[in-house]
């Protein structure tokens, strides 16, 4: 075994005990010291995390506590925004105009009626945005300009 298969063995047991641990609560919040574990992630910690959490949550059964631990994070996520952000972490896009290389290999109609939540926003004009995890999980790229707000976080 790799120690990048080490590493990710490692991730879904931490994203499965912190989703289980959610369950047991009669509100579920993530504990304060949590919040500051999982503030200010970089791109490439969010796609990791967000990742394999999507992995789990395509494939596992039992997938609620996950994907209340999934919109938990994102919501710390979306509070580091910038304010005047045109999306936040959490928000529900689609995809417009240009498609990235990334997504090459996936069929078009199929990505452009695709609603994706966005999971990290760059300081370059980018989004990392993942697709709905009943679908598939992938996470991509994309410059802003390339995605439609279609619901904000927190909003209905």
């Amino acid at each position: 075994m790799t120690n990048a298969e080490t590493a990710r063995i490692v991730i879904d047991r931490l994203l499965l005990a912190l989703a289980a641990q959610l369950d047991t609560s009669q509100d579920p919040d993530l504990a304060a010291g949590t919040v500051e574990a999982l503030a200010d992630l970089g791109r490439a910690e969010a796609d990791l995390i967000f990742g394999q959490a999507g992995h789990l949550v395509h494939y596992g059964t039992d997938t609620k506590p996950l994907e209340t631990l999934i919109h938990l994070i994102s919501a710390v996520q979306s509070l580091e925004a910038s304010g005047d952000a045109a999306v936040r972490p959490g928000d529900e896009v689609r995809l417009v105009g240009e498609l990235p290389e990334g997504l090459a290999g996936y069929d078009e109609t199929w990505l452009r009626e695709t609603v994706f939540v966005v999971r990290y926003v760059g300081r370059d004009a980018t989004v990392d945005v993942q697709s709905d995890l009943a679908e598939d999980y992938v996470i991509a790229t994309v410059s802003v300009a390339g995605v439609e707000p279609l619901r904000k976080s927190g909003t209905p």
